[in-house]
């Protein structure tokens, strides 16, 4: 899968032909009981293949921070960094959006991992689409618990919801999150997001998550995330 992201990601760079745009942004990310905190500016540009299709190209860098107990039962902060490269391929036609994308992440202390992203968006009636997608992350990690050794995870999410336009450029997007990985750890997740965009490029999200586990891990809580993007 990792040479499959490599291969995509190269192509997305090759000169297709058609018009380019640029995109940019920064998202952040905080809650839970360890006072989890994320920063992600990133950058990249939309080739324009068709009418209804283009190939976009992303990097994103990510700073996380969260407080850790260790052994002696004395918190600490502790700090990483992730650069992620993403190739997503969109499809816009008759009431349907949809979007596949393959990514590969990059970070401190070892981190490696490569994931698919698929979803799609469908038009019911009025402002209203149903809406469901598939998130896969193969990962080479202790991100979440720094003080054991790196291990190999693989973790599976999906969801499903809603879109309904209160506004001619005000959204409200409730979703439910399933989620499973390697290790025998579910997680379940409602999320209710805010989409508004006051002027074309400009769209701005507020997201609210309830996340929780089926294991006695420590990132079960509430969790708030917005962004500002400028999708040209």
């Amino acid at each position: 899968m990792k040479r499959l992201a490599v291969m995509l990601l190269a192509l997305a760079s090759l000169p297709l032909g058609g018009r380019v745009f640029p995109q940019f942004g920064i998202e952040t990310f905080l809650g839970g009981r360890y006072r989890l905190f994320s920063l992600a500016p990133w950058g990249g540009f939309r080739l324009s293949l068709a009418p209804t299709s283009s190939l976009i190209v992303k990097f994103r860098q990510q700073s996380i921070a969260f407080d850790i107990e260790g052994e002696d039962e004395v918190t600490r902060r502790f700090k990483s960094n992730l650069s992620m490269f993403t190739g997503v391929y969109y499809l816009q036609r008759r009431g349907l959006d949809a979007y596949a994308a393959l990514f590969q992440m990059l970070g401190s202390n070892g981190y490696n991992a490569t994931g698919a992203d698929i979803g799609l968006a469908y038009k019911l009636f009025g402002g209203v689409a149903a809406e469901a997608g598939l998130y896969l992350l193969n990962e080479k990690s202790n991100l979440w618990y720094p003080d054991e050794p790196l291990r190999r995870i693989t973790l599976y999410i999906g969801h499903v919801g809603v879109k309904v336009a209160l506004l001619r450029r005000l959204e409200l997007q409730p979703q439910v999150h399933l989620g499973s990985n390697s290790e025998s750890v579910g997680t379940f997740a409602y999320s209710a997001s805010v989409n508004f965009s006051p002027r074309d490029p400009i769209y701005i999200t507020v997201t609210y998550m309830r996340y929780s586990e089926n294991d006695e891990y420590r990132y079960s809580g509430d969790y708030f995330s917005g962004g500002i993007n400028f999708y040209f």
